[in-house]
Order: structure tokens, then C-alpha cells, then sequence
């Protein structure tokens, strides 16, 4: 009986020995997924264009900033039934914050690669808008494209002000399944 009580407490000890090492490698493979999250709104076109819907996401504390926010709006939703309002080949040349304001560079993959018309026009500027009013004491964004002010992106709106929250864009949207 002794016997088997020290090869139980033997391959317990083992166990736990492989699952540290397991959890070592994994953190340097992955450091991000180990570190502290914070979760974070971003807003994605809903279903038929009719709105921006909130996909809540968990995000590294290190990517919760106004850049990191951007990129996961670059990256586009996890939702199925969401849709991206920034094209993936989208680069983010820089961002400042000027008392409530951020003044966000983009490269000319916004404008290029944007799919036109009013409603995408928009869905795209208050997807970035609505995300980044999020974070507290952001008020307005305002636009560059390749470090220039811009008038529009795409013909339909007026950028040559920093643009403000607009909630009435909200809308809600249960998850697909």
C-alpha cells in the first residue's frame, strides 16, 4: 500500500512539474495572452448596413490604447455576422491626442480600398469615432490621411473638423449562432 502512495504523489509531482514547464513555454511563445486584459467596445457595420453594432473584446492592457484599439478595428470583428468598416490592408501611420481629441494618420489604403457610397462612408468614420470616444476623456477624432488634413474620404462627409460621438448610429444585435 506504501508502495502505491509514493508512486501517486511521484506522478502527481510530475504532472504538475510538466504543466509549469508547459505554461513557461506557452507565455514565451504567446507573452500577451499571459499578461493583464482589459475589455474593450469597438464598433462593426451590423447586418444589412443598418447601424454600428458593439463587439465586446478582451484586450492585452498594453493594446488598449488608441492604437491598439485601431488595430483591432483593422483587424476586423470576430462576429460572423458583423462586418469590417476598415479594410485589412489598412495601415495606422500614427495617432496623437490633443486635450479630448485624437488625431488619427492613416496611409491611403483607407481611401483606396473603401467600398464608397454614403452609408460605408459613415459606418467607416463612426466605427473609429464611437471605438475610440470609448476611452475616457476622448471626445472627437480627427482625420489624416499620409500626415494631410482631410475634407472627406470618400465624398459624402465633412472631415475637415474632428468628428463626435454619434450614439444614434448604435444599434443592437444579438450574436448569430
Amino acid at each position: 500500500m506504501k508502495g502505491w502512495r509514493i508512486a501517486a504523489v511521484a506522478a502527481l509531482l510530475l504532472a504538475v512539474w510538466s504543466a509549469a514547464r508547459w505554461g513557461d513555454r506557452l507565455e514565451q511563445q504567446d507573452p500577451l495572452w499571459f499578461a493583464p486584459h482589459e475589455e474593450v467596445t469597438l464598433y462593426f457595420a451590423a447586418p444589412d448596413a443598418i447601424g454600428l453594432a458593439a463587439e465586446k473584446r478582451w484586450l492585452p492592457i498594453t493594446e488598449t490604447d488608441v492604437e491598439g484599439r485601431l488595430r483591432a478595428l483593422v483587424e476586423g470583428p470576430r462576429r460572423r455576422d458583423l462586418s469590417p468598416t476598415l479594410s485589412p490592408r489598412t495601415q495606422i501611420r500614427g495617432v496623437s491626442v490633443v486635450g479630448d481629441t485624437v488625431v488619427v494618420d492613416f496611409d491611403r489604403t483607407l481611401v483606396r480600398e473603401h467600398p464608397g457610397g454614403s452609408t460605408g462612408e459613415i459606418l467607416t468614420v463612426f466605427s473609429v469615432v464611437n471605438t475610440l470616444t470609448e476611452i475616457p476623456g476622448v471626445r472627437k477624432v480627427a482625420w489624416r490621411i499620409e500626415g494631410q488634413p482631410v475634407e472627406t474620404l470618400v465624398g459624402h462627409l465633412d472631415l475637415s473638423r474632428p468628428v463626435e460621438r454619434d450614439p444614434s448610429l448604435i444599434v443592437e444585435v444579438a450574436p448569430s449562432r
